[in-house]
């Protein structure tokens, strides 16, 4: 994962983004769009991949990362079933079908390879550094920040009101 700095840059997020395409593009011709409900629960899980790595790779911690992209791999395990379905029930061709499960196939090996990546020590590691340097660069940001008191001209308005609110 070195020198990754977007969700977008992920190989495991670029496949499942594929997957989630191929699935919509599939899905709208044909006597497949009769089956409503289908055509829901193939894209609901095609979609499900992608922004389950999103939303890992937005989480700091190693294990929070680890957790989403179990999600992932839940919701494409979910499409490959829908995929086998979809074929028994001849919504997808032969080739299209051997597309689909070989795309499929490939985004659960990234997805597998970055959470075996995520429960190494390098991983910790990495982890660790990025933490100190988040740290640094807070305690940076708070110590530079230097306040200024107000101006007297400035206060005057404010003393005023003050002051008539005594009276009363």
């Amino acid at each position: 994962m070195s020198g990754v700095r977007r969700f977008r840059d992920l190989d495991s997020h670029k496949l499942a983004v594929q997957l989630r395409r191929m699935v919509v593009r599939l899905s709208s011709r044909g006597p497949i769009t009769q089956d409503r409900e289908f055509v829901r629960q193939i894209r609901n899980s095609a979609r499900g991949g992608p922004r389950n790595i999103a939303e890992g790779f937005a989480r700091f911690v190693p294990s929070e990362h680890r957790h989403f992209l179990s999600y992932a791999k839940a919701s494409l395990d979910e499409t490959m079933n829908h995929i086998e379905d979809g074929r028994e029930s001849n919504d997808f061709s032969a080739e299209e079908h051997q597309q689909l499960v070989t795309l499929t196939e490939r985004t659960l090996a990234a997805v597998s390879r970055m959470m075996q990546y995520l429960e190494s020590p390098e991983a910790k590691r990495a982890y660790e550094r990025a933490r100190e340097a988040r740290r640094k660069k807070t305690h940076r940001r708070r110590t530079h920040r230097r306040r200024t008191p107000p101006e007297p001209s400035n206060l005057e308005p404010f003393v005023q009101k003050l002051n008539l609110a005594e009276n009363c």
